[in-house]
C-alpha cells in the first residue's frame, strides 16, 4: 500500500490559508494530473472539508477554512484517473492562537507553503516531499493571470456598449495607477548582478571531476532569478603540488533525455594550493531554474576530462546531486560533498514586488503583447458601438472600479508575502515562531542558546557545560541487557567458544568448517537479562544489541510482550521464531535480519533482507512486512564482519488497532565508509504494557561455506527508556543521522515457513 508522506501545517487561527503543490515524477520531471482529484479533510472538534482544486497540468491548491486556535490532524488523497485512490499527505495542524479579531470579510486564502510533490511509479512505494518556496511565486502569477484573464473578459463585454476606445484607455490610464497606489502596490524594475555560493568555508577536500546539480537547489544560497546568464564560477585549489597545465569548465544541459554542451569558460592554469581558480563564460550561459546541469573539469586544449583538488563543503545526499567522473545520463554522483564554490549570474530587467521578483523583461513583453492586442480589439469594436461619450465614461469608471479590485487582491498577495520573515542589511532574520527544515541548517558561526541567569555561555557555540549536561540526561535513559550465558544453548555445527569470552558480557561461537559441496549450518539461542523496573507497564522504547560474524547470517530477536517460540535446525530463509501458543493474539512483534548473499561487484554493496511479524486488531490475524535493503559498502567493508550493531528506536507507543509505524531498525558499521549508519526497516513498535527489557532472546543461525571455521559474535546491550511525555530523544537523532538504505517494502498474511536443513 503507498503511504502517504508526512507534513505538519502551521496556519492562523480564523485566517484562511493555502498550499500550493507541485507534482514531479521521480526522475524530477513535471507529472501530468489531468483526470486526478484531490480531497481531504481537518479534524478538530469534527471534521471539517478541506477545499482542494487542481489548478494546472500538474499544480494543485489545497485551502484551510478559517479553523479555531489548538491541534489537529488531517490527511488528503489523490484519486488517479482510473478512480482509485491513494493516501497523499498526513500530519497535524497547529492553529496559533491570534490577539487581534477578524475583521469580518471573506479575504482570499494566502498561500502560505509549497511542495513538490514525486508519487512514487509503484504501489507499495511511498509519496515524497521536498518545500519549495519558488512554487508561491508561481501561484501568485497564476493567480495574477487569472485576474488578467477576467479583466480582458470583462473588456470584451464593453465592446458593444463604448463609442471610442480612446476614452476608456485614457479613463483607466487616469485611474489605473491611483487605485494601485492606494491599494498599497508598489512595482519596481530590477536589473543586475547576483553572487551565490556552496559555503561560507571548507568543510573538507576532494577530488573534482565533475558536480551535477539542478539549477536552483539550495547547494547555492542567493538571490536567483528564474532567468539567467552564468558568467563566472570561482573555486578554491587543494594540493601539495601545482597544476602547471590549463584548465577548464564545460556546462552540460539535460535535453530530451541526453547532456549538450552549452558553454565552455576561459582557461585557468599554475594553479597552488589555496589559490581561488575563477572560470569565465564570456558572454555567459543562459539557465533557467529547474535545468539539469552539469559542470566538467578538462585540462589542456583538448578539454580531456580531468580531476582538480578542490576545498569542498559537506552536503545532505540528494538523487542526481553530487561529484560525478564523467557525463553521463543518469549521472552517478557521490551525493555527500559538493565543492566551495562562488557563483555570479547577470540577470535581465524586470519587476519586484517586495523584494521578490515576479517577472524578468521577456515576461512583460509577453504580457505587454497580451494586453497590447487586446486593448486592440477592445478599440476596432468600440469605433463601431455608436454609443454616447456619456455611457463610454460610465464604462470607464466601472473598467476602473474592477481595476481597483483586481489592486485590493493585488495587496492581500503583498500582505501573504509580507508575512513571509525578511533579511536586514546585516543578514539577520528575525523568526516570530519555530523553525522547520527539510534539509540540513548550517551555523558556521555557532548557535548561540540564551540560559538563565549566572549561567556561564558561550556565545560562539552552544555552552559546552548544558551540551555535557543533555548528554548526561540520555545517559541516565539507558540501562544495560547482559547476556544469560549459563543458559545459552547451540545447535548443529556451531559451538559456544572460550576465547573471546567473557560470561555474561560477550559470547564468540565458532562455526565449522564447510564439507565438500555442504556449507555447514548452526544456531545460537541466546536469552538476554538485565534491569527491567515495571509493574504492569514499562517505559521501554528502544535496545541495540552488538553482534556481528565472519560467517553469513541471521539475527532474530522477540521484542515487547507475548509468548515466543524459538526453532532451531531450519533453513536460513525459515523463521527461527513464531509467535507462541499456536499465534495467540499479543502486540510483541518478532524482528530478523538475513545477511546471506555475497558482495554485489556490479551495485557495489550488499543486499539485506529484514522481516517483521505483527499483529493489529483491524486486521484480526498475523502479519508479516519484508523490506529489502541494499547497502553501499566497498569490498573493504565485508558483511557481517564489519557489523557493529542492530539498533532498534521508537518514537512511542504504536495504536493496536491499525498499524502506525512508529519504529526503526538501524544497522552501526565498522570500516572506512563515509557512511556508517544506516536505517534498515520502519516498523511498527511495540506497546509497553509487559515489555520488560523490550527485547527477550536473540537466536543467530550462521551459515559456512569455507572449508575452514569461521566465527559469530554477540554482545551486551542497552535498553533506552522514554524520557518525560514519552518522548525518545534517541530516536529523532538517529532519524535524523541516518542513510536510509530501504529499497523497498511488502506486507501480506503470516504464513510460517519451516524447512529443516
Amino acid at each position: 500500500m503507498r503511504q502517504a508522506a508526512n507534513y505538519n501545517i502551521h496556519v492562523t487561527e480564523s485566517l484562511p490559508q493555502s498550499l500550493a503543490l507541485h507534482f514531479i515524477s521521480p526522475s524530477g520531471e513535471d507529472m501530468d494530473i489531468s483526470g486526478m482529484t484531490l480531497r481531504g479533510a481537518v479534524v478538530q472538534d469534527g471534521v471539517i472539508m478541506l477545499d482542494c482544486a487542481v489548478t494546472g497540468a500538474s499544480t494543485a491548491l489545497v485551502t484551510w477554512p478559517r479553523l479555531a486556535a489548538g491541534c489537529g490532524a488531517y490527511d488528503i488523497f489523490l484519486t488517479d484517473a482510473s478512480g482509485k485512490e491513494y493516501p497523499l499527505l498526513k500530519g497535524a495542524v497547529h492553529v496559533v492562537s491570534r490577539v487581534t479579531p477578524p475583521d469580518g470579510t471573506n479575504e482570499a486564502a494566502a498561500v502560505a507553503g509549497a511542495l513538490d510533490v514525486s508519487i512514487p511509479e509503484t504501489e507499495d512505494g511511498s509519496v515524497t516531499i521536498v518545500e519549495n518556496p519558488s512554487i508561491v511565486v508561481e501561484e501568485l502569477v497564476r493567480q495574477a493571470e487569472a485576474a488578467r484573464d477576467e479583466a480582458t473578459r470583462l473588456v470584451e463585454t464593453l465592446e458593444g456598449q463604448v463609442e471610442s476606445g480612446e476614452l476608456v484607455n485614457e479613463a483607466v490610464a487616469n485611474k489605473l495607477p491611483g487605485a494601485l497606489k492606494d491599494a498599497g502596490v508598489e512595482l519596481e524594475a530590477v536589473t543586475g548582478q547576483s553572487t551565490l555560493s556552496s559555503g561560507d568555508a571548507a568543510d573538507t577536500w576532494t577530488i573534482v571531476g565533475g558536480y551535477a546539480m539542478t539549477w536552483g537547489d539550495e547547494i547555492l544560497a542567493g538571490h536567483l532569478p528564474d532567468s539567467c546568464r552564468l558568467t563566472s564560477i570561482s573555486t578554491v585549489y587543494f594540493f601539495t603540488d601545482p597544476a602547471l597545465n590549463q584548465y577548464c569548465l564545460r556546462i552540460w544541459r539535460l535535453t530530451d533525455g541526453a547532456y549538450s554542451l552549452i558553454g565552455t569558460s576561459a582557461y585557468v592554469s599554475n594553479l597552488s594550493s589555496g589559490q581561488t581558480a575563477t572560470w569565465v563564460f564570456t558572454p555567459g550561459v543562459t539557465l533557467q531554474r529547474g535545468d539539469k546541469i552539469i559542470i566538467q573539469v578538462c585540462e589542456g586544449t583538448e578539454m580531456t576530462p580531468y580531476a582538480l583538488g578542490m576545498h569542498a563543503v559537506l552536503t545532505p545526499s540528494v538523487p542526481g546531486r553530487g561529484l560525478i567522473t564523467e557525463v553521463s545520463n543518469p549521472p552517478a554522483v557521490n551525493g555527500t560533498m559538493a565543492p566551495l564554490m562562488t557563483v555570479v549570474v547577470d540577470y535581465d530587467d524586470g519587476i519586484t514586488l517586495g523584494g521578490i521578483e515576479l517577472a524578468t523583461a521577456r515576461q512583460l513583453d509577453s504580457l505587454g503583447r497580451d494586453v497590447r492586442q487586446s486593448s486592440a480589439t477592445a478599440e476596432a469594436a468600440a469605433r463601431t458601438a455608436g454609443q454616447s461619450a456619456a455611457a463610454a465614461s460610465t464604462s470607464a469608471d466601472n473598467a476602473a472600479t474592477s481595476a481597483t479590485s483586481a489592486a485590493n487582491s493585488a495587496t492581500e498577495a503583498q500582505q501573504a508575502l509580507e508575512a513571509i520573515p525578511q533579511v536586514d542589511a546585516s543578514g539577520n532574520m528575525t523568526l516570530a515562531g519555530g523553525l522547520t527544515a527539510a534539509g540540513a541548517i548550517n551555523a558556521n558561526g555557532g548557535v548561540n542558546i540564551p540560559l538563565a541567569v549566572g549561567a556561564p555561555t558561550d556565545t560562539g557555540a552552544v555552552n559546552r557545560f548544558y551540551t555535557s549536561g543533555l548528554a548526561g540526561a540520555v545517559s541516565a535513559l539507558v540501562q544495560p541487557i547482559y547476556l544469560n550465558s549459563s543458559s545459552i544453548t547451540v545447535a548443529g555445527s556451531i559451538s559456544k567458544s572460550s576465547n573471546g569470552t567473557l560470561a555474561g558480557l560477550t559470547q564468540r561461537f565458532s562455526v565449522g568448517a564447510a564439507s565438500a559441496g555442504s556449507n555447514a549450518y548452526g544456531s545460537a539461542v541466546i536469552p538476554l537479562i538485565g534491569p527491567n523496573g515495571q509493574f504492569n507497564y514499562s517505559s521501554v522504547c528502544g535496545f541495540s544489541l552488538a553482534v556481528s560474524a565472519t560467517a553469513f547470517a541471521k539475527f532474530t530477536f522477540g521484542i515487547g510482550r507475548g509468548p515466543k517460540t524459538n526453532r532451531t535446525g531450519l533453513t536460513m530463509d525459515s523463521y527461527s521464531m513464531i509467535p507462541g501458543d499456536n499465534l495467540a493474539t499479543n502486540y510483541g512483534e518478532i524482528i530478523d535480519v538475513t545477511i546471506n548473499t555475497p558482495y554485489d561487484t556490479v551495485r557495489k554493496g550488499y543486499e539485506i533482507r529484514v522481516r517483521e511479524i505483527f499483529y493489529v486488531s483491524s486486521v484480526g490475524h498475523w502479519q508479516v512486512k519484508t523490506t529489502t535493503v541494499f547497502l553501499p559498502v566497498g569490498t573493504n567493508e565485508l558483511m557481517p564482519n564489519g557489523l557493529n550493531r542492530l539498533i532498534y528506536m521508537q518514537s512511542g507507543p504504536p495504536s493496536t488497532a491499525v498499524r502506525e509505524e512508529k519504529a526503526a531498525l538501524y544497522m552501526e558499521l565498522g570500516g572506512g565508509s563515509t557512511n556508517t549508519l544506516f536505517k534498515i526497516a520502519s516498523l511498527r513498535g511495540f506497546i509497553a504494557f509487559e515489555a520488560g527489557t523490550g527485547v527477550s532472546t536473540l537466536i543467530i543461525d550462521a551459515r559456512n561455506e569455507k572449508t575452514y571455521a569461521l566465527s559469530a559474535d554477540a554482545g551486551t546491550g542497552t535498553r533506552h527508556l522514554y524520557a518525560n511525555g514519552l518522548t525518545n530523544p534517541t530516536y529523532h537523532a538517529l532519524e535524523a543521522m541516518a542513510v536510509n538504505a530501504i529499497e523497498s517494502e511488502e506486507t501480506a498474511d503470516f504464513e510460517d515457513i519451516n524447512i529443516p536443513l
